[in-house]
């Protein structure tokens, strides 16, 4: 009877017990293999927002994520140089501006353009000249061919002088016509030297020997070499530029990794200059060798950036997608790192018991699981931190 006394108060403290433990203590459990299982009350876990989920097999598209620099494509990058040497009048742009193809950069005001315009000027003004006799010798000649024209008709005149009447016209016709192309030869050869140093003939205007540097693309301005006032000689290398509607992401990836990556395969790009953009893309280029030193190798996407929101030199990170495959995977908060080993939380029927975890791919939040957990097993996510750090608080 005394026996069966004990065995009752036994059962009852132990059912006291947890009780209690549901209503709010959390205890420390070690297994016989020495295992960290850690029993969490109800009260505990509503506190802390604990939640768990089952580990499962499904299909997804791993990516590999590395650290990602913006970079401008090379042959979209471009200097704009001074055509003359001359004085800075003014600058309308300044770096990080988007320009069109065309928009006026800067003004210069140049000796050698000004003699040009002025040799020109001189040159057309000596033609007209010429133009003017022209014009009144083929009006003169015009009055002749009529005259004799008419008396021939009339049979007063002979007909060798009215053939000479008609030929000294047509050539007062032809002369003329010369000079005019002439002269519009002038101006079409002034125009063209004086467009490739920016300028044009300076027609009733005061702006002799002004210059206009236009940009030569659509782009953005990445330096300025100048300032108003400024004296610059033929070359000077006025602003650098760069069409960044298309960019390049360099990075460098493991060996490890390499096997899952390839020419076309998509890529996304993420930066904290832009928080919640996206930018998408694909693998144009992979390094055929080694660094040494890192054992990476170099790969290289095309990105899109139509705002130009991406600059060159920025950091982010680049996504890389691989194959298609399934796999067992969880949620990328159940696992923790303790002492250099990824750790995840499984829930029994003791409590949440430690289970190192060996990682492979991820993406979108998951994480592939290679070794230490099984399809069904139910492990914390929300809250996995919480139980690492009461199972390693000292």
């Amino acid at each position: 009877m005394k026996k069966e006394l004990s065995l009752c108060f036994a059962l009852l403290f132990i059912l006291t017990g947890c009780a209690k433990n549901n209503q709010g203590q959390n205890n420390l459990l070690t297994s016989r293999s020495g295992i960290n299982i850690l029993q969490v009350s109800d009260e505990t876990a509503k506190s802390i927002g604990l939640k768990t989920e089952l580990t499962k097999i499904k299909k997804v598209n791993f990516q590999v994520v590395y650290n990602g620099i913006v970079k401008a494509v090379p042959n979209k990058t471009f200097v704009v140089v001074s055509p003359v040497s001359g004085r800075v009048l003014k600058v309308s742009v300044e770096p990080n501006q988007i320009v069109t193809k065309g928009e006026k950069l800067a003004e210069i005001s140049s000796q050698d353009v000004a003699q040009v315009q002025f040799d020109v000027k001189k040159e057309l003004i000596d033609l007209e000249g010429e133009i003017e006799d022209a014009k009144l010798n083929l009006t003169l000649a015009e009055s002749s061919y009529n005259r004799e024209s008419q008396l021939f008709k009339d049979g007063i005149t002979a007909k060798k002088d009215f053939l000479e009447a008609e030929n000294k016209y047509k050539i007062a016709q032809h002369n003329l016509s010369i000079l005019e192309k002439k002269r519009g030869a002038i101006n079409d050869l002034a125009e063209k030297r004086l467009s490739i140093l920016g300028s044009h003939i300076a027609e009733g205007s005061s702006d002799t020997g002004f210059v206009e540097i236009k940009s030569p693309v659509a782009g953005i301005i990445l330096k300025r070499g100048i300032n108003p006032g400024e004296v610059v000689d033929a070359e000077k290398v006025l602003f650098e530029a760069s069409d960044l509607s298309e960019i390049y992401l360099e990075s460098q990836i493991y060996q490890k990794d390499l096997s899952g990556v390839s020419l076309k395969k998509k890529v996304t790009f993420t930066t904290e200059a832009t928080p919640g953009e996206v930018y998408s893309g694909e693998v144009n280029y992979i390094s055929q060798t080694i660094n040494p030193e890192t054992r990476t190798v170099a790969v290289r996407a095309k990105i899109q950036n139509p705002n130009y929101k991406l600059k060159p030199e920025m950091f982010g990170k680049m996504s890389i997608s691989l194959a298609d495959k399934e796999a067992l995977v969880i949620n990328k908060e159940a696992v923790q790192k303790v002492d250099n080993n990824n750790i995840a939380y499984v829930k029994t029927d003791t409590g949440f018991k430690e289970t190192k975890v060996k990682l492979g791919n991820h993406t979108d939040g998951l994480i592939e699981i290679l070794d230490g957990l099984k399809p069904g097993q139910e492990v914390a996510t929300e809250g996995s931190f919480w139980l690492k750090s009461e199972l390693h608080s000292d």
